[in-house]
């Protein structure tokens, strides 16, 4: 599932309460985080590189002062320099008048006032939240921009043959939430490395199918059927998003999600759209695996 971060735009912002408006908003799953500026020091990095480790969605907040329009404009770029999405600035207190007018010229996302940032649950709840988390990164000078893979970070996992579910359904949501839209068998595939398993064998993947199907009738996973053994998503999750190739290997990425690469890159002007889509996931070899799996995306893309 998504993560918005709340990248201030100065230290001295408080956006403890936006935050939590946020999380109280927001659907299940969707993780609130803010920053004071992406600069910030966290982890062994900045807060932009945990960013785009994590593949967030950047909600820049700024306040109305003389720097409004320098600042909010700065870190608005320097989170789509990073390939992030940034679907709005929030403006954040009284003032600026005159730069609040340009900012929304030049922001190329929403600009939204914030009058009160200590009393912040009245005024979003007429901001459309749902559009934000579903944002997208904006390409530049014609070219399709892929959205950072993020994915989920192994950890040791209960070996799902013995393990109840109560161990193993979390697991598998939190996977399906940091990767999804994911084939079936990639999320089963991690599930089972990293609880020391090798090969993905019909004794061990009938556990985590089930966990996949309770999961569905929870309502907290939608499994599309439709797409090889399986897509996995979590609910309310986009059902195809297009991302960078990251730890995936060609033939781990849906057939949608290429499709629809595809379909992005046609409108560039782009004519070979098998080599375009290697180019653009970083790949070199055309193998006869990928000619394959590019030949059926490309079906897909000229029959949707």
């Amino acid at each position: 599932m998504a993560e918005l971060l709340i990248a201030a735009t100065t230290a001295a912002l408080d956006a403890r309460d936006l935050q939590r408006a946020l999380e109280r908003a927001l659907p299940e799953g969707v993780t609130v985080r803010r920053a004071p500026g992406l600069l910030a020091a966290e982890d062994d990095g900045s807060a932009l590189d945990a960013a785009r480790r994590r593949a967030a969605i950047v909600l820049v907040a700024a306040p109305a002062g003389p720097d409004l329009l320098s600042h909010a404009l700065l870190t608005a770029e320097a989170a789509r320099g990073a390939g992030l999405p940034v679907p709005a600035i929030v403006v954040c207190g009284p003032g600026a008048g005159d730069q609040r007018a340009t900012l929304r010229e030049r922001a190329g996302c929403a600009v939204v006032d914030l009058p009160d940032p200590q009393a912040p649950s009245a005024t979003l709840a007429g901001w459309p939240l749902a559009d934000w988390i579903a944002a997208e990164p904006t390409g530049t000078g014609g070219a399709v921009a892929l959205a950072p893979y993020g994915g989920w970070e192994p950890r040791p996992t209960p070996d799902a043959r013995d393990a109840g579910r109560h161990k193993v359904d979390p697991v598998l949501l939190e996977i399906i939430a940091a990767e999804g839209p994911v084939l079936a068998d990639r999320a089963y595939g991690l599930y089972n490395r990293a609880s020391g398993g090798h090969k993905l064998t019909s004794v061990v993947r009938a556990p985590l199918s089930g966990s996949a199907y309770r999961l569905k009738g929870d309502g907290r996973v939608v499994f599309d059927e439709e797409e090889g053994d399986g897509l996995l998503r979590a609910a309310g999750a986009p059902r195809v998003k297009v991302r960078e190739l990251g730890s995936r290997t060609l033939d781990e990425v849906p057939l949608s999600e290429i499709a629809e690469l595809m379909r992005r890159l046609r409108a560039t002007g782009a004519t070979d759209l098998p080599r375009a889509t290697l180019d653009a996931y970083g790949l070199v070899r055309m193998t006869a695996r990928a000619q394959d799996i590019l030949a059926r995306a490309e079906a897909l893309a000229d029959a949707s």
